[in-house]
Parts: C-alpha cells; structure tokens; sequence
C-alpha cells in the first residue's frame, strides 16, 4: 500500500478563498493570513494500482484506520483547522471505494475525463459519469497525462472547464520535466501551462480550482524537490493568477 499511495500535500496548492490570489508579500503576517486561508489537501493518486477490487476494497479499509487515527483531516465541505483527503482510485473501483472510505469523510476523485459529453470515443469516461458516482474531483494535466498520452494544453483546459461544468473541482497538476529543470526554465514552463490550461476560466470558478506543482523529474527518479523550491514556484504560481485574475 505505501508504494501504491503517494501523497502530495506539500506541494498541493489550493485556490478556495479569495485571499489565495493576492501577490506574495513581504509582511510575515499577511503571508501567514494567506497560509491559513487555504485549506491544506492531501491528495493520493492510485495510478494504475492495485490489480484487483479486491486489493483495493482492503487497502481502502486499510487507510480508512489509518486515518481515524489522525485528529486533523476532515471532510471536503469543512474548512477549519483540518486537512482534507480525497482518493483517486481507478474507474473500475471509484463507486466501491467511495462507499468505504466517504463514511470517514474521504472524498473521492477522477484521474481523468474526456471533454466530450458522450459519443464514438472508445475507451473514454465523461464527467458525468465520474460525477454520477460520486467523485468530487477530477485530476487534470497529470504530468503521465501529459507526456504518456500526449494531452495537450488545449485539450488540459477543455477538461478543466468541463469538470466545472459538471460541478466538480479540477486539480491542475503544472510542473517541468528534468529538462526543462535543467534550462531553469520552471517559471517560464508553469506561467505557460497556468495561462494556457485556466483560459477561459473565470474569476468565480477559481474558486472551486485546485493547482498542484508537479516536478516531474522528481517523481520515481530519486531525486528531490525540496520545500523551500516548492514554495517558491507556489508564490510565483500566485503571481501569475494575480496578473490574470486581479490581486484579489
């Protein structure tokens, strides 16, 4: 199980209140203010794991008493002082999952949807199929997304304003390849993958958008991203949403 979910909550950054698009600041109060405005997500990706329902019903049990031992997560509407979960396991296991694991209050999530409706697309899920079980999110962007299954920006935002649509809540993953690390061009990569993937997506709808800074040649290579790196693409992330959005 520990392979299986990897938890990205101190680099998940999340937009839920106005505050979270004001400009970084100089005054540490302020900055702290704007901390504790946004709620802190845990989120864990199942990839293309476990093999079988039956391994994941038990692993969703599993991290189910995991988190009943843990004073400090809470449920997707609660705010205040807590950490919220969601889980995203694959298509097959969404509805069984959610069963088990939202009487904890852990919501579930999408790892992807098509941005058609419905019609001759083989092998696509829509957002209101995900939406009529139960998934509260969809992960849009995902750096295998990206590069495996080669989904473009276009197509990243027609995604990110369809789960808006549905009344779900998109979780933009941005970040540069090892490459593009290498070039120091990590704010050039995640200005233009923010301005690309969030076109068309109003100020009010932010309000229910989640970005997660991904580095992707952190993930499975060994090699570490460390905080205060994270922390400074998240501030210049705000940045960019300040210019497109207003300081507010």
């Amino acid at each position: 199980p520990n392979c299986i979910m990897k938890f990205a909550a101190a680099l998940v950054a999340t937009f839920s209140t106005a505050s979270a698009f004001m400009a970084p600041s100089n005054n540490k109060n302020v900055a702290l203010t704007q901390l504790y405005a946004r709620q802190p997500i845990m989120a864990g990706n199942w990839k293309m794991n476990p093999s079988t329902e039956a391994d994941a019903l038990n692993l969703a049990n599993g991290f189910v008493a995991l988190l009943n031992e843990m004073e400090d997560t809470c449920a997707v509407e609660e705010k205040d002082g807590c950490t919220e979960v969601v889980l995203f396991p694959p298509f097959p296991f969404i509805s069984k999952v959610k069963d088990i694991v939202g009487k904890s209050g852990i919501t579930v999530g999408a790892q992807q949807v098509y941005y058609e409706d419905k019609g001759a697309f083989t092998g696509s899920v829509a957002a209101s199929m995900v939406k009529s079980v139960g998934c509260e999110y969809v992960l849009c962007g995902h750096s295998e997304r990206r590069t495996l299954f080669s989904d473009s920006d276009t197509n990243i935002n027609a995604k990110v304003k369809k789960t808006l649509e549905f009344g779900m809540k998109p979780i933009l993953c941005i970040g540069e390849t090892k490459d593009e690390f290498d070039l120091d061009i990590t704010k050039e990569v995640c200005a233009m993958q923010v301005s690309k993937d969030l076109a068309g997506v109003s100020k009010e709808d932010m309000a229910n958008v989640v970005i997660a800074y991904e580095p992707v040649w952190a993930i499975g290579t060994g090699l570490v991203c460390e905080a205060d790196k994270a922390n400074e693409v998240h501030k210049f992330i705000r940045t960019i949403l300040a210019k497109m959005y207003d300081d507010e």
